[in-house]
Order: C-alpha cells, then structure tokens, then sequence
C-alpha cells in the first residue's frame, strides 16, 4: 500500500502531471488522449484527491477512485519484464554511473528507458495496447477513474521511481538470481569426421548448336573488315565442332 500520509498528489494546478520522463510515459501510456474529456475529469479527481488505497506489486497497480458518493476499483496490469532480462540489463547498466540511481530507482532515466526498449526489447513503460485497463465502473478502460489513478501514480513516481520497477518486476530478488547466458550455447566439439555424401551422377551432355556461345552474346561491336567479329568466328566455332 502507498498510503503512508502523504498527500497522493501535490501539484498545482498549472503544473503538469507527470515531469520526469518515466512518469511522463507511464500517464500518456495509460490516459491515452490526454486532450480528452475523461483524462481532463481525471486531472480533476487526482487534484482533488479522490484516489486512494494505491497499492503496486509485481505486474499489477491498483487504486480506489471516489466520485458522486461512489467508490470504483481500478486495476492496471501489465506482463513483469522477464527477470533474466532485467539481471542480465541491471548488471550491464551497473557499469555506466550515470545509469546505477535509475537502476536502483532512486531517479528517473531516459538512457535506462532507452536501453530497456532498444536493447532487451522490454521498456520499463510498456505501449499503451499492452496495459490492460480495468475499472468496477465502466468496461470501456477509459474512464475517468483510470485517468486519475494513472496521473496519482505517475505523480508518485516523480517522488518514488522505484515504484516503477516494482511493478514492472524489476527488483532487488531479479538481480539476485543468477541470469543464464544469452549469447547461443557454442557447439560440442566432436572427434568424428563429416564426410559429404557422393555427389549425383552426371545426366548425358545436352548438345547445343554451333556457336551457341557467340549468339547468346550477340555482337562484339567489333569489326573485322565489313562484318562484326561474332560473325567472324562462326567459321572457326564451325571448323572446331567438326
């Protein structure tokens, strides 16, 4: 659970939700159309703090909108990046300083992102059609209790970026375990000899016409007195099949 007393939203109105760029990709991933009529009431609920009982864990985050005297449930999930993925990645970030504070969440990086997305093909902020929506409220998963839980989170993870990773199932337990070797497994070495088996038998020559060559070719461009020098050597092409 995220409520721990502090307020779940603490920018004003003229600040954007979502500043750094973790929590910046997560808002637009979940709203969608940010231009929208629910993601504007959204914007509204999370200001107003109508979300609350936020809770992250592997894969899942949750939350409880209030609105009109009603109280929706809102679940937003996602597939855990694979934790062989994640060890291998971590341990190849550790080696750059300016990646080890985004690896250990203590600070939002867009080079992270980058290498998650570019290089392992697992973002830390997965596509908007992966993250699937679910509100007690509306089928739809555009609601405006899905706006407002996204944007609190996102808020949240301004001031909290390992809550990311807890969700995306990148944690302290992943890099722990050992991660297998991605590179192909090499070949056993073998003391047997390959022998190529006998190659086809040859079928009987097919026969071609005198100066076959030459007239596949076509005309040289070169003149030998009046006639081109194919023409020529028709004489001696003939003069060699016989």
């Amino acid at each position: 659970m995220l409520d721990d007393g502090r307020p779940l939203l603490v920018t004003t109105e003229q600040e954007r939700i979502g500043r750094g760029p973790w929590a910046r990709l997560f808002a637009s991933a979940v709203v969608g159309d940010e231009s929208s009529s629910s993601a504007e009431r959204g914007r509204a609920l999370a200001r107003a703090g109508a979300v609350h009982s936020v809770s992250v864990s592997e894969g899942a985050l949750s939350a409880r909108v209030e609105e009109d005297g009603r109280e929706c449930e809102v679940e937003l999930s996602a597939e855990p990046v694979p934790p062989r993925i994640w060890s291998a990645a971590s341990r190849s970030a550790r080696t750059t300083p300016q990646l080890v504070a985004a690896v250990e969440g203590k600070a939002q990086s867009v080079q992270l992102e980058h290498l998650m997305a570019v290089d392992w093909e697992e973002p830390l902020v997965p596509a908007a059609w992966t993250i699937r929506r679910i509100c007690s409220c509306d089928g739809s998963g555009t609601c405006a209790h899905i706006a407002a839980s996204g944007y609190v989170i996102a808020d949240r993870i301004d001031r909290e970026p390992s809550l990311l990773l807890r969700w995306r199932g990148c944690t302290d337990e992943a890099v722990a375990t050992p991660a297998p070797d991605l590179e192909p497994e090499p070949i056993e070495a073998s003391d047997e000899i390959w022998e190529a088996p006998p190659p086809p038998e040859l079928g009987p020559a097919r026969p071609l016409p005198t100066a076959a060559v030459l007239k596949r070719l076509g005309a040289s461009g070169i003149q030998v007195g009046s006639r081109d020098l194919a023409e020529v050597l028709e004489r001696a092409y003939a003069s060699f099949s016989r």
